[in-house]
C-alpha cells in the first residue's frame, strides 16, 4: 500500500506501482495517473491497514494522512516517533547516553543563557523537512544571528509546507557532529531484519554549508559506511522493534563513531530522489520494499565502475517566492552538467525544488563546481519585465 502526494512524483515509483498493482490512495489533482495506478477511496484503503501491512509514503505531507485517518495504526505510533526530532533524540539517547540535546519552543530560544549552550550546535524545527531552518552556529557571537535566520525561515514557510512536514513551534538544540555525512534508505522486513538499499554522501562546501543540493554515491562511498549503517540498523531495532517499515535516515561519521542526524519515517530519499540508486546501481527501492528483497550488495559493487553518480537539488532560493517567477530556464540549465541521465523538471506548490537532475561525474571537481553554482541566472522573474517597460 502507499499514499501518494502527486505533486512531486517519480516516474521510476509510478511505473512500480503499475507493475506491482500496489493499492494507492493518492492526494493531487493529476488525473492522467489515476487510470494507471490501483487507486481507492480513504475508507476502503485505510480500513485494511494493520501491524501487518506494508505501507510506504512518498512525500512528507502524507503523515498528515495517516494521522487524520489511522492515527491508532502502529504506523502511525512509529512515525510519530521518528518524525519528530526532540522524541527520536529521547529514544537515541538509549545509545548515545552523552549526546546533548535540548528541545524548547521558539520564545524560549531567546531567553536561554548564551553560556549554557555547548557550542558548536545546530538549531533546527523539531519536525522538519529539507534544510529549511536548519543553522549551525559555532559560537556565541553568532547564536543571536541564526535565531533571527531561524525565525524569518518559519514566517516563509508557514504558506508552504503542511504543519505535519515542517512545524517551527518546537525547536531542537543539538550537539553538531563532525565528521562526513551520509544518507541511507532502508527498510525493516517481516522478521524485524534491517535491508539497505540505497547510500549516498552528502556534500557540502563548507562547514556552515547545510543544504541538500548535491547527494552522490559511488562503489567507495558504500564500502566505507556499508558495515557501520549495518550495524547500527540492529542496534536500533532493539530499542524500537519496527516491522516492514521503510525508512530514510542521515548519520555523520567520524573517527569515534556514527551519530544518527535525523531518521524519517515511511519513506525513501524525499522528492523522487532515492531514484539516484536505479541511476548508480540499478535498485528499485519500491520493488525491493514491497516484495521484500534486498540487493545481492557483492555483486552490486562488482558490476560498478569508478565514476560517481548524483542528484542535484535545484530550488528556489528561500527569498524568491514561487507566485514571482515568470519562467526557469531549464535548456541552460540543462548544460552546466556534462552528462545528464535523467532531467526532471518540477512544478509543485508546495515544495521549492524546480528540478531534479541525476548525471553521472568523472569528477569531485566537477561536483564542487556544481555545488558553488548560482541558481539566479536561471530563474526569470515578473518584475523584471515590469521595470523594463516603465
Amino acid at each position: 500500500m502507499i499514499l501518494i502526494d502527486d505533486q512531486i512524483i517519480s516516474p521510476i515509483l509510478v511505473k512500480s506501482l503499475q507493475e506491482l498493482n500496489v493499492p494507492v490512495f493518492k492526494q493531487g489533482n493529476r488525473s492522467e495517473m489515476s487510470k494507471s495506478l490501483q487507486l481507492m477511496d480513504a475508507n476502503d484503503f485505510f480500513s485494511i491497514i494493520d501491524e501487518h501491512q506494508k505501507l510506504l509514503t512518498n512525500s512528507e505531507s502524507c503523515l498528515a494522512l495517516l494521522e487524520s485517518h489511522a492515527p491508532d495504526s502502529v504506523q502511525n505510533r512509529w512515525a510519530k516517533q521518528l518524525k519528530d526530532k526532540g522524541i527520536f533524540r529521547q529514544i537515541l539517547s538509549k545509545m548515545y547516553p552523552d549526546y546533548f540535546y535540548k528541545v524548547v519552543n521558539l520564545d524560549e530560544l531567546y531567553k536561554i543563557p548564551v553560556e549554557d549552550i555547548p557550542f558548536p550546535v545546530v538549531i533546527k524545527p523539531s519536525k522538519g523537512y529539507s534544510s529549511v531552518g536548519v543553522y549551525k552556529v559555532k559560537n556565541a557571537e553568532e547564536w543571536r544571528a541564526a535565531l533571527e535566520k531561524l525565525s524569518v525561515d518559519m514566517l516563509l514557510i508557514k504558506n508552504i509546507y503542511d504543519k505535519e512536514v515542517i512545524n517551527g513551534e518546537s525547536v531542537l538544540i543539538e550537539k553538531w557532529v563532525f565528521g562526513e555525512e551520509y544518507a541511507v534508505d532502508g527498510y525493516y522486513d517481516h522478521d524485524g531484519n534491517p535491508v539497505i538499499l540505497n547510500i549516498f554522501k552528502h556534500l557540502f562546501k563548507d562547514e556552515y554549508d547545510t543544504s541538500d543540493r548535491i547527494y552522490y554515491t559511488s562503489r567507495e562511498v558504500i564500502q566505507e559506511i556499508y558495515d557501520d549503517i549495518l550495524t547500527f540498523m540492529y542496534k536500533f531495532k532493539e530499542i524500537v522493534s519496527l516491522k516492514n517499515f521503510p525508512l530514510h535516515f542521515e548519520v555523520r561519521k567520524n573517527d569515534h563513531a556514527i551519530i544518527p542526524i535525523e531518521m524519517n519515517p515511511l519513506r525513501f530519499a524525499g522528492a523522487g530522489t532515492t531514484d539516484l540508486g536505479f541511476h548508480a546501481y540499478g535498485c528499485n527501492v519500491y520493488k525491493h520494499y514491497f516484495q521484500g528483497t534486498r540487493p545481492d550488495w557483492e555483486a552490486v559493487l562488482r558490476k560498478m565502475d569508478q565514476s560517481i553518480y548524483s542528484f542535484f537539488c535545484a530550488e528556489i532560493p528561500m527569498d524568491i517566492s514561487r507566485t514571482l517567477i515568470k519562467s526557469i530556464d531549464h535548456q541552460s540549465f540543462k548544460k552546466q552538467f556534462q552528462q545528464i541521465l535523467e532531467y526532471r523538471e518540477i512544478q509543485a506548490l508546495n515544495d521549492r525544488v524546480f528540478a531534479i537532475v541525476f548525471s553521472k561525474n568523472g569528477s569531485m571537481e566537477e561536483l564542487y563546481q556544481l555545488l558553488e553554482m548560482d541558481l539566479r541566472p536561471f530563474i526569470a522573474l515578473k518584475e523584471m519585465e515590469h521595470s523594463r517597460e516603465r
